[in-house]
């Protein structure tokens, strides 16, 4: 009797952590506005909470399962942006907030996928021959806030507060680039990054390539690859039901 009383107060916790306590889901009016920078995405995360400001419903399924945008396929997921501020009690780990997420999804959305695994053509961000030339990782750096695209400032591109495997995201979405980036540097850290120069370039089709930037400023380089990616294949979503 004892066990079955300790199954189902577990049971019932378990449940219970897949869900947030408090979610709210607003059509973000920054993300209409047309303003420069309008479609950039922020993400928020702390102990007990997420805050997911004029993101797509895309940019949910990358953050709840933790992918690329290029790994996201099947029905479409429309342009509409929108804020949401998810909360839960008491403290749960990054990967918990995630599931959590995927419940709101689910059922805030109703959204339903499947997964499947296809070769896929892709640029691999490694370390040139001379060794990495980064800046010092941001010391005490667990958690972060992370944008969807790098900032513009004086020419460059300023990647802030970004994971080497964000900052390889971020280059995949660049004009001049435009396929998958998957980080093969296996450096770890959270880092400040900037591009001098690069954002001018990549504006223009005869500037110099945004490799070129990547060797000479910061010792890492892309190389062309195939490889094996998990795809999550969307088979229906809808708009969002009232908080």
């Amino acid at each position: 009797m004892l066990l079955l009383l300790l199954a189902s107060l577990f049971t019932t916790q378990q449940t219970r952590v897949l869900s947030f306590d408090v979610a709210s889901v607003k059509t973000s009016t920054f993300g209409q506005s047309g303003l420069e920078g309008s479609k950039r995405s922020r993400v928020d995360v702390t102990p007990k909470s997420v805050t997911l400001r004029n993101v797509t419903v895309g940019d949910c399924i990358q953050w709840a399962y933790n992918v690329k945008p290029y790994q996201i396929a099947g029905a479409s997921l429309g342009d509409e942006r929108y804020d949401i501020r998810a909360v839960v009690d008491s403290e749960v780990s990054t990967s918990q907030l995630r599931a959590m997420m995927q419940d709101l999804l689910a059922k805030r959305f109703q959204m339903a996928l499947h997964r499947e695994t296809k070769p896929m053509p892709v640029l691999e961000l490694v370390i040139a021959k001379g060794g990495p030339k980064l800046p010092p990782p941001k010391p005490g750096a667990v958690t972060h806030s992370a944008e969807s695209l790098p900032r513009v400032e004086n020419g460059g591109f300023v990647f802030a507060d970004t994971t080497m495997a964000e900052f390889a995201t971020q280059l995949g979405m660049l004009r001049t680039v435009d396929m998958p980036v998957v980080d093969r540097t296996g450096i770890a850290g959270v880092f400040d990054i900037r591009l001098k120069d690069a954002a001018e370039a990549n504006r223009r089709d005869d500037g110099p390539p945004i490799s070129t930037f990547l060797e000479e400023q910061l010792g890492l380089k892309l190389v062309s690859a195939k490889s094996p990616m998990e795809v999550l294949v969307v088979d229906r979503v809808g708009k969002p039901t009232g908080n």
